[in-house]
């Protein structure tokens, strides 16, 4: 039995996973508050699944992973502990990793079916890949082979500065700047960044990311905007991403807003906005981009490292 958990700015998820044919089954699963003590959260999870055996335990968290194995979140007071988390769990040690590292290790063992198709060709199998993903904020991270495995390199690409693309964009990326400062990625490209970039659109009254959402695919012409603008930044820094990383594997969009919008996602003006960096327009037009569809990516791959641990240090 292997727990893993994701522990995100907005809500924690922990869940047993369960080795299926089709990969992963996650049950019982908790959605919890974000809240300052998890271990004690996972404490309580256990003592209510009738504190089962484990054989590992796996945790995410949107943060960077300190030297010391902690992760503090960096959208919420929140802070894993290695050590709280391995008196919660009874285990001598617990895996920690930051939460878009799970989602890229997970992007290398998900079927197809968990995957939609978003434009471009067929991935490179031997080549890196990036996924990213907004939500509470926006996470990013590089997963690249190498002999009978994969090297997953997390980052903090979501803080990376954004620039306007053109004439169109630069009077609301200044009210952006005259509003919050800095702009990054992040400033627009999360579920707060949405509500930011309604507002500097001139919105007369503050929605959260979701009602937003809705009121575009109602044709609310504010709205309608701010989601073309947000699509349209988000191929952007995701075609800068494939760029530096060489992306021939293809670029994954997961996190809490695309997945949730479906078949309203424009992957034509994604895709265009994607590919519109010459002179490597058709080096671009040819990478691969998917949307996630697996509800759970972040537990996906925390299995499959919790997975990948055991088996070796069985071999040890």
């Amino acid at each position: 039995m292997i727990l893993v958990g994701d522990i995100g700015g907005t809500h924690a998820r922990l869940a047993l996973a369960r080795p299926v044919v089709a990969g992963w089954r996650f049950e019982p699963q908790r959605i919890l508050s974000a809240r300052d003590d998890v271990a004690a959260a996972v404490a309580d999870f256990l003592a209510a699944a009738g504190r089962p055996q484990l054989a590992a335990a796996a945790f995410c968290g949107a943060g960077p992973v300190a030297a010391d194995g902690s992760i503090r979140l960096v959208n919420a007071a929140v802070e894993l502990q290695p050590a709280a988390l391995c008196r919660a769990t009874g285990l001598p040690r617990v895996i920690l990793v930051n939460d878009f590292a799970a989602v890229a290790h997970a992007t290398v063992s998900l079927p197809a079916t968990a995957l939609r198709h978003c434009g471009g060709g067929a991935p490179a199998p031997d080549a890196p890949r990036v996924v990213l993903g907004a939500g509470t904020g926006l996470g990013v991270a590089i997963a690249a082979p190498r002999p009978g495995d994969w090297c997953v390199i997390s980052g903090d690409g979501g803080h990376a500065d954004l620039a306007p693309l053109d004439a169109q964009d630069l009077p609301v990326w200044q009210r952006l700047c005259e509003r919050h400062g800095r702009v990054s990625a992040e400033t627009v490209l999360s579920g707060p960044g949405l509500a930011r970039l309604y507002a500097a659109l001139g919105a007369a009254r503050a929605l959260p990311a979701p009602e937003i959402a809705a009121a575009a695919w109602r044709g609310e012409p504010q709205a309608t905007q701010a989601v073309q603008m947000f699509t349209r930044w988000l191929g952007a820094v995701a075609g800068n991403l494939a760029l530096t990383a060489g992306a021939r594997g293809g670029v994954y969009l997961a996190g809490g807003i695309v997945p949730a919008w479906g078949e309203r996602f424009d992957a034509r003006r994604f895709r265009a906005s994607f590919e519109d960096k010459a002179p490597f327009t058709d080096w671009l037009r040819a990478l691969p981009s998917y949307v996630v569809t697996e509800p759970q990516p972040g537990l996906w791959g925390l299995a499959t490292l919790a997975r990948e641990s055991l088996s070796r240090h069985r071999l040890a």
